[in-house]
């Protein structure tokens, strides 16, 4: 049974839980009770909650098996499908223990420029402030979230599919999070660790603060995870133009991408913190990968027995 929740609607609670995550400090005692009191029920749910004006669906599952231990924020593909998504994932969930929540990110809000390229650079070719980046949602989610667990500090795993595998790697490239591990499942374009191609492919073409070495070196220490399918070939919606220089199909672009980070981290003597997971068999299917026997190692670096 699918719940929905619409009390964050309220104006003030929204902006209770927001200040409170974004403070990280002790709230007054009868304000905490009642946030820790609504934490996301057992089973499959549907929240919408208000983010500095900004309503999102979280579409979440919650295992019998939770115990609080942590949580999976996972991004969807182009097809938004936000829900199809969070129902793909219950296996995923069931597994581990943690609870999954997808916020969906719509077409007519987040077009391609907005979501898969996180609103860096604007229709005009301006580059836009970290604030109205679409990125400064994920620390947002991720403190709405704890706040309704009554747990400020709990672990999480930032993952993506597809266009969210493109989200999460070029947001990788601005925002430090205090995620266990970001997971970049099957993504069709993402960003090399290089500034020839211009960002979108690559840190070409960024402010020098953003594209240089440290930065890049900064790129290749974070707990990173590339997950993709060995049948993940065929070439239907695949980014096309520069990014054919990433490779001809997203089972080689993130092959790839994954190796010419681990070159260039063994040439530079620079940390690495990449790991590289492949499922033998699925194509492009999120519910292939998500059931797939890798997945827990993609997520936790737990073999599969």
């Amino acid at each position: 049974m699918t719940t929905t929740n619409r009390a964050s609607r309220s104006p003030a609670r929204s902006l209770s839980l927001l200040l409170l995550a974004a403070l990280a400090i002790p709230a007054h005692a009868a304000l905490a009770q009642a946030v820790a009191s609504d934490p996301f029920p057992v089973g499959k749910s549907t929240v919408e909650a208000d983010f500095g004006g900004t309503v999102l669906q979280l579409w979440a599952y919650k295992p019998a098996s939770y115990t609080g231990e942590g949580f999976i924020l996972l991004l969807h593909g182009a097809s938004r499908a936000a829900e199809s998504y969070r129902d793909n994932a219950v296996g995923m969930a069931d597994e581990s223990g943690r609870l999954v929540v997808v916020p969906l990110f719509d077409q007519e809000r987040f077009p391609e420029w907005r979501y898969q390229f996180g609103g860096v650079f604007r229709p005009d070719s301006s580059f836009a402030p970290p604030e109205e980046r679409t990125y400064a949602f994920i620390p947002q989610i991720v403190s709405y979230i704890r706040v309704r667990e009554g747990n400020a500090r709990m672990p999480y795993l930032l993952a993506g599919f597809s266009a969210g595998s493109q989200f999460v790697s070029r947001m990788m490239v601005f925002m430090d999070t205090d995620a266990e591990r970001v997971i970049a499942m099957a993504g069709g374009s993402i960003v090399f660790p290089t500034r020839d191609m211009r960002f979108g492919l690559g840190f070409g073409g960024l402010p020098d603060e953003l594209g240089n070495d440290e930065r890049i070196k900064r790129y290749l220490a974070l707990p990173m995870t590339v997950y993709i399918g060995t049948a993940d070939t065929a070439t239907a919606q695949l980014p096309r133009g520069e990014a054919y220089a990433q490779g001809v199909h997203r089972y080689s672009r993130n092959i790839r991408w994954f190796n010419q980070a681990m070159d260039l981290a063994y040439e530079r003597k620079w940390p690495f913190n990449w790991r590289l997971v492949i499922a033998d068999g699925p194509g492009h299917s999120p519910r292939d990968m998500f059931y797939h026997p890798q997945v827990q190692n993609a997520l936790f670096g737990h073999r599969p027995k």
